[in-house]
């Protein structure tokens, strides 16, 4: 699909507590397509974007009748000339042709819920899981220069979590929740104090009060500064058995979170690799059957990355029916055309097997063009006619396949 110049957003204007939406026309391109050319961004930019994304949705949650964006993905972002996020204006009439799209297999099961396949639901929650998965996206996708510090990395990949994880109790239920354990935020008022932090300042001031305790009571006899000295010990023993479990509870919640993490990151790697895959072959079965440049079609299969037996073959093919080097004999091309028919990446897609029956086709011409040459030269008829009815048998079977 042509990418588009200009787009239609949504424009939030806050006022005091309330929030306006209005439309604007700016020129920019969808956040997927932004970060295919430009994989290398600056790391405050990279945080500037998740806050400027979270706050849009936020806003938007806000504006009169709390509505939900529904279609929060890389694909309705919009990256304008200053390099500022927007979120499409999925109301207006010029942005069928992205609904269309978004309504697609590959983008659905990456951006929506398990449950919520076909935009049957319309939530906070929808968005909060798509926004964390584009999130997810953007991190896979970006080359973060400096790159995130261990901190920062693992309160994106916790706030990754809460958001994806429909069955955790520790699921985000609004927008502004996020910014809790969004990293290094200046915006934040109220900061929660981890678990093992509380046992510590715990710690050091049940510690001071035993010292004012002891000091306030020094006419005491020593047997009882003893006493009092020994629950003070019973005390810090026990808040270093809480500050460990915490600290063995926190590294345990770390693991699942980065064990999570690495799997959607290969799922989404690999949906990302199948889509490029598809488009690569698109534009060599246009090569090959409508164009007929099979040295173009050559080229664009040998650039597919991670080849497999079906690219080796289909590459042949193209030698074959371009006449290149090195000339397979009858015997070669016959097997290898029989390969490709049971190496076909997409079986209800006809037009891999109408590439074999071209094949077919092309080595039944090169079959008579020698057999005529060789009854020229003398041969007899008989051998000629038996060749040609065997190869005729062979792309019958072949020209069947293509229909089916």
């Amino acid at each position: 699909m042509e990418e588009r110049q200009g787009y239609d957003v949504l424009r939030i204007v806050v006022h005091s507590d309330r929030c306006y939406m209005s439309t604007d026309y700016i020129k920019g391109k969808q956040l997927i397509v932004w970060l295919k050319y430009h994989s290398r961004i600056d790391k405050e930019m990279l945080l500037g974007w998740i806050w400027e994304l979270m706050e849009n949705l936020e806003h938007f949650h806000q504006c009169r009748g709390n509505p939900c964006y529904q279609y929060v993905n890389p694909y309705s972002i919009i990256v304008g000339e200053n390099q500022k996020l927007y979120l499409l204006d999925l109301g207006s009439r010029e942005q069928d042709e992205m609904l269309h799209l978004m309504q697609r297999r590959y983008v659905r099961e990456n951006f929506l819920s398990p449950d919520n396949q076909y935009y049957q639901k319309a939530s906070v929650q929808e968005d909060i899981y798509g926004f964390g998965k584009t999130v997810q996206y953007l991190l896979s996708a970006a080359e973060v220069e400096p790159a995130l510090g261990k901190m920062e990395e693992f309160r994106l990949k916790n706030m990754i979590s809460r958001c994806v994880n429909c069955n955790s109790k520790k699921r985000y239920q609004t927008v502004r929740e996020i910014s809790d354990h969004f990293p290094n935020s200046r915006k934040r008022s109220n900061h929660r104090m981890a678990p093992l932090r509380k046992v510590l300042v715990c710690a050091v001031i049940l510690t001071g009060f035993a010292a004012a305790v002891t000091q306030a009571a020094g006419g005491d006899s020593w047997k009882q500064d003893e006493q009092k000295e020994g629950k003070v010990q019973e005390g810090l023993t026990d808040t270093k058995d809480d500050s460990r479990q915490i600290l063995e509870d926190y590294r345990e919640e770390m693991r699942q979170i980065q064990e999570q993490w690495d799997t959607e990151k290969q799922e989404i790697e690999k949906a990302h690799a199948e889509r490029e895959r598809k488009l690569t072959y698109e534009l060599a079965l246009l090569y090959f059957l409508e164009l007929e440049d099979y040295q173009k079609c050559r080229e664009i299969v040998e650039s597919v990355e991670q080849p497999e037996a079906f690219e080796a073959d289909f590459v042949k093919l193209c030698a074959f029916m371009d006449d290149q080097e090195p000339l397979f004999t009858e015997q070669e091309t016959e097997q290898f055309l029989e390969r490709l028919k049971t190496e076909i990446p997409d079986l209800e897609d006809v037009r891999y097997n109408y590439c074999v029956s071209k094949g077919y086709e092309k080595l039944k011409e090169k079959t008579q063009t020698q057999g005529e040459a060789l009854q020229e030269d003398g041969m007899p008829d008989t051998e000629v006619q038996d060749g040609a009815e065997n190869l005729a048998h062979v792309s019958e079977g072949s020209q069947e396949a293509a229909g089916q």
